[in-house]
């Protein structure tokens, strides 16, 4: 008959203190010993009770991994066949060259990152990037696997970026996107979702400050008399395009060219979530598009004024104007009298609270910006709005701000 035991193996001992919980399993005189995955230290370990002690964090969740895995083990082997018994207890050597290398945090992410350049996504893949190197400045060893990482360890992560000075959200950022490489790996079979860590820790962004200005300020930024052909001017005209556009991102509307207009609408996929949208042309956007008829490189707007060799270095060149255009923003602010801080974000918050002040549903507004509305189950079975909707409500935004 098979024995299973549960144990502490204080042989093999980690770097931070803790040992491996084993399971022994005993069977006509054999034996052998089969890792949990599980790390606790000798004082959190209830050797009587064969259970992990309360003053552990996790011990609610890791006792539940624990139980299942032991009832995993004994459905499969307490009457279970002796051939299958001696599987366990001898099982067949693993040949070295048929062995893949494991796959540490920083090698997996790397090939994400690789991967999501090859298919163009850049901006994804320079969020990747910067996660990994918050990650590689608090762990600098490459021999970081995913087993490695528990509650423990983000608990410290998350304290590490507080005392470096990160603000809360860009710690939650770093922390979001440790997730999703997580996710991932469960999903390539890189690590066992029994270990999955998030569970216990809580991951909330703060509120941040409002991005939107009122209609009033947007009219005094269009009456300010700015020298033509001057960066400020052209800043300007890029500023109210957006917000003609319903808050085309900055980099949208960079790579707009010719081809995005037909029949009196700009038609455009978005890069950051590839969402087609189609936008009848107000009058206001017509005239500032007017003002650039004859632009270098097939670009609507000067803002990508030469030509680059890929969409990377395109994408650092859209990065740098966009710190051009809010250096510009900020005089625009200035002279307009206003602590309010504007941005090349704030023309889609303003369109976004303009039109919601003018009475329109949030339904409505979230159809306008490309956001699904209420709840997953209900949106399936509700329609999208008649076009006609959406482009009333930009022009009925649009001519707030013109009066």
């Amino acid at each position: 008959m098979v024995t299973i035991t549960v144990n502490l193996d204080k042989r093999k001992v980690k770097k931070d203190g803790t040992y491996p919980i084993c399971f022994g399993i005993y069977h006509l005189g054999k034996s052998t010993t089969r890792s949990s995955k599980l790390y606790v230290s000798e004082k959190q370990w209830d050797d009587k009770k064969k259970t992990i002690k309360s003053i552990h964090p996790q011990a609610q969740m890791l006792n539940r991994m624990l139980i299942k895995q032991l009832a995993d083990l004994q459905s499969s082997l307490l009457f279970a066949e002796d051939a299958k018994v001696q599987q366990y207890l001898n099982p067949i050597p693993i040949i070295k060259e048929s062995v893949k290398p494991k796959l540490t945090v920083f090698g997996f992410t790397n090939s994400l990152i690789d991967e999501l350049k090859i298919d163009g996504n850049i901006g994804n893949a320079w969020v990747y990037t910067s996660a990994l190197n918050a990650l590689q400045k608090f762990h600098p060893n490459e021999q970081l696997y995913f087993e490695d990482i528990d509650f423990q360890f983000l608990d410290k992560y998350n304290k590490h970026l507080v005392r470096s000075g990160v603000k809360h959200n860009t710690a939650f950022f770093y922390l979001r996107t440790l997730r999703a490489f997580y996710n991932k790996a469960i999903k390539h079979k890189i690590v066992d979702r029994n270990l999955y860590p998030f569970n216990d820790i809580t991951l909330k962004a703060e509120k941040t400050k409002k991005r939107a200005i009122d209609k009033l300020l947007i009219k005094e930024i269009i009456a300010l008399d700015l020298p033509e052909r001057s960066s400020i001017w052209h800043v300007r005209n890029w500023f109210m395009l957006s917000f003609y556009l319903m808050g085309i991102s900055f980099v949208d509307q960079a790579l707009l060219t010719s081809s995005n207009i037909k029949k009196g609408r700009i038609t455009y996929k978005r890069q950051k979530t590839g969402k087609l949208y189609d936008i009848k042309l107000v009058p206001q956007a017509l005239t500032i598009i007017e003002l650039y008829k004859k632009q270098p490189q097939g670009y609507i707007l000067p803002i990508i004024n030469r030509t680059t060799k890929n969409d990377e270095e395109r994408l650092r060149l859209i990065k740098d104007r966009t710190r051009f255009a809010n250096k510009y923003l900020k005089r625009m602010a200035e002279l307009i009298e206003t602590e309010e801080t504007i941005t090349t974000y704030t023309s889609r918050h303003s369109w976004a609270t303009i039109c919601k002040k003018l009475g329109f549903s949030i339904e409505i507004i979230a159809e306008c910006l490309g956001h699904e509305y209420g709840n997953k189950t209900t949106a399936v079975y509700l329609d999208s709005f008649d076009q006609d909707v959406i482009d009333n409500a930009n022009e009925k935004v649009a001519n707030s701000v013109n009066s």
